[in-house]
């Protein structure tokens, strides 16, 4: 079994127009500096709730972490070492957008142990990142990606996104084609999600946002999927394809249902069979841990059948499916449907994957799994 470690970097230049994450754009010395102290004190408070806890894996996330400073990423990486334990070679990640890379910068990174970038790019097209309020053009992409190399960085992966607003089949085409061409080692494709407190949401309300249409969406879908695997991804995930051996450590964690602590606004901890969130958001997270009330603002027993529940649908969306074996509580209701999602499903010897049209709507696979009939939701 093994644990994760999460922080959370709560700074971003700008909000991006699909961005609801918990975050901040005031990056003035005094925030940040208020960061600081908030953050080294929720570590001692881990610490001296939790013991020394040695984690498999560490990951930086945000917000964009990519905005602090060599001596900042050394200050915090130095209290995580004295809090808690990791092994002797263990993947340390970084999520990085390209406007943040210069090559003087992350060789520091590097120093510190950093061994894997998960770089933000989201498209190759000017227009779509225009679209979207990023804050980097596809040259800056490309130059990014040389920085990462000279730097010392081989373990990059790239975060495309498609069912964009204006998005064609053929932009798809030219982002994975560019992707491949600078040989990432993982390439995450993910879909648009609109959120009401985003200005997509807000576009998407008044009726301006116009996307891809179904089909075309589906499309799109299956490109990134045959695209990717005839250049020798494996895809891994629903969403994650990745050179054999350089699968993301950290998020098989979650894949795999594992323990995982997060420090840092907004994020959420996974321990000791509870599921928390500590901060809402950043106001909150300062004013928690300056006070010292180290409640959590939302928390959730996990009783013994919501888990077994919780890793069937996360172990579904990888590409070793499940194995039924290990769901003595929920396996003949599981079963028992498994005939209701033929050609979604599919049973081999003990293990259970969805099949290639289940990877195009595993949401329907999952809701039926997961309906009042076999009492999962209710009881979970």
């Amino acid at each position: 079994m093994k644990r994760g470690l999460y922080l959370h970097i709560p700074f971003c230049h700008e909000r991006c127009h699909y961005c609801d994450f918990v975050l901040t754009t005031n990056q003035s010395d005094s925030s940040r500096e208020r960061f600081f102290s908030a953050l080294e004190k929720e570590i001692r408070h881990a610490r001296d709730r939790y013991g020394k806890l040695r984690f498999d894996t560490l990951y930086f996330g945000g917000g964009t972490p990519s905005t602090l400073s060599p001596p900042e990423m050394t200050r915090i990486v130095e209290w995580l070492r004295d809090a808690f334990e990791f092994p002797f070679r263990y993947e340390f990640t970084c999520e990085t957008n390209p406007e943040d890379v210069q090559e003087e910068k992350f060789r520091a990174y590097r120093d510190l142990g950093m061994n894997r970038i998960s770089l933000g790019a989201q498209s190759f097209n000017d227009s779509l990142l225009k679209s979207m309020g990023r804050n980097h053009d596809a040259q800056q992409i490309e130059k990014s990606l040389f920085d990462l190399r000279r730097a010392g960085f081989e373990n990059v992966s790239l975060d495309l996104i498609i069912k964009l607003p204006g998005q064609t089949i053929q932009d798809v085409e030219h982002s994975l084609e560019r992707a491949i061409a600078f040989k990432v080692y993982q390439v995450s494709v993910y879909d648009l999600d609109l959120h009401d407190n985003t200005v997509f949401g807000s576009r998407a309300k008044k009726g301006e946002l116009i996307l891809p249409a179904e089909d075309e969406h589906a499309q799109m879908s299956e490109l990134v999927e045959s695209r990717l695997t005839a250049s020798k991804y494996v895809q891994y995930e629903l969403t994650n394809f990745a050179k054999p051996g350089f699968e993301s450590q950290h998020n098989l964690i979650y894949w795999y249902n594992q323990e995982y602590l997060g420090l840092g606004p907004g994020a959420f901890s996974y321990l000791n069979g509870v599921r928390y969130q500590f901060a809402l958001n950043v106001d909150r997270y300062f004013q928690k841990c300056n006070e010292g009330d180290w409640s959590c603002d939302v928390e959730d027993k996990i009783s013994d059948k919501k888990k077994e529940v919780e890793t069937l649908i996360t172990g579904l969306r990888l590409r070793e499916g499940v194995d039924l074996d290990q769901f003595k509580l929920i396996r003949d209701c599981v079963e028992s449907k498994i005939q209701d999602l033929d050609g979604l499903l599919e049973k081999r010897g003990s293990r259970l994957i969805l099949t290639p049209r289940g990877q195009r709507m595993p949401e329907s696979v999952f809701v039926e799994l997961m309906d009042d009939e076999c009492d999962l939701k209710a009881n979970a």
